[in-house]
């Protein structure tokens, strides 16, 4: 295996995990499924399941919508000359909080340089993914890489808010996610030679910063405003973003995947998105990826890069 290698976000994609989805098992309810943010029906809902379904197997049914979803990534990322690694099913065990899904596999794990990040995620029922990737840590390990984990129980940093752009480093802070204290301890892991960026989430119902945006390129990137605190950090502040609604955000939107600085993943319900990159010269790959969007998560959440071509500043293009 090579060794880790991610100096931004749309370099050409090589090495990926990404993530599995053979059994998934309903949660107990959370703050988070209750914030305003979400439309009603889905409060209603997420309170009935956890009463009535709460620890058990979802119906197989709905669990293949999720892994065919996954499966069309797959094909795309392996089409472009991707090598894809995949985590490890695992089931709950009986003293952890019950719920599983191992679809977003970025959140536990985060690549920054030549660096492995091992995160600590604050909702607990969501903490047991990191088992999956056990395997893959020590297969890193093994090849020398350096891997750095967090230790501390009051320490959260998530992959989803965590955005490359080096020497810079763009970290959402918000009410579920990654915390201030998950921000000091990345710097002081990655020393001067990066800025570590806080980006306070303004909504408290979003919880990761790329729910709310992405960068796909050199000082650009797709951005839903309103959801950020006003005005943006610097140098944040200067890039030019594609803006795109609520409704845009709420069915994740700016989750977008780029395989190279031309070359994006987009849902294909995203009509107006897939547009606004066309005429800025992108190649749009349209996918469906629905049913990952109601939970929260696209093709960002499903992807954890551990391996992009070139360094900051210099990009090229995949075959």
């Amino acid at each position: 295996m090579t060794q880790i290698s991610v100096h931004n976000e749309w370099s050409c994609l090589e090495e990926v995990v990404l993530g599995i989805a053979p059994e998934l098992y309903f949660p107990a309810r959370h703050p988070i499924e209750l914030e305003p943010v979400h439309p009603w029906w889905r409060r209603a809902s997420a309170a009935m399941l956890s009463t009535l379904a709460k620890g058990r197997r979802v119906p197989a049914w709905i669990t293949q919508k999720y892994v065919a979803e996954l499966e069309s990534l797959r094909k795309i990322l392996l089409e472009h000359g991707c090598t894809v690694h995949r985590p490890v099913p695992i089931t709950p065990l009986a003293e952890e909080p019950p719920g599983l899904g191992q679809m977003f596999a970025r959140d536990p794990i985060m690549a920054v340089g030549d660096t492995l990040i091992v995160g600590q995620l604050q909702i607990g029922m969501r903490r047991k993914e990191r088992r999956g990737l056990d395997a893959l840590l020590s297969a890193l390990t093994g090849n020398h890489t350096r891997v750095v984990a967090v230790s501390s129980d009051d320490i959260f940093l998530e992959g989803g808010d965590v955005i490359v752009d080096l020497p810079y480093l763009y970290v959402g802070v918000g009410k579920y996610g990654s915390n201030l204290k998950g921000v000091e301890w990345l710097q002081r892991q990655l020393g001067a030679a990066v800025t570590v960026v806080p980006v306070p989430l303004a909504v408290s119902g979003i919880l990761h910063l790329d729910c709310c945006l992405t960068l796909i390129g050199p000082r650009l990137g797709i951005l839903h405003r309103e959801s950020l605190a006003n005005p943006l950090p610097p140098p944040l502040d200067t890039y030019e973003f594609i803006e795109v609604d609520a409704r845009t955000r709420q069915e994740l939107g700016t989750n977008v995947l780029a395989l190279d600085a031309r070359t994006i993943i987009v849902q294909s319900r995203h009509v107006h998105l897939q547009q606004s990159l066309r005429e800025r010269g992108f190649r749009v790959l349209p996918l469906n990826f629905s049913w990952h969007a109601r939970l929260d998560g696209a093709f960002r959440c499903a992807t954890a890069p551990i391996r992009r071509s070139g360094v900051s500043g210099r990009t090229r293009l995949c075959r």
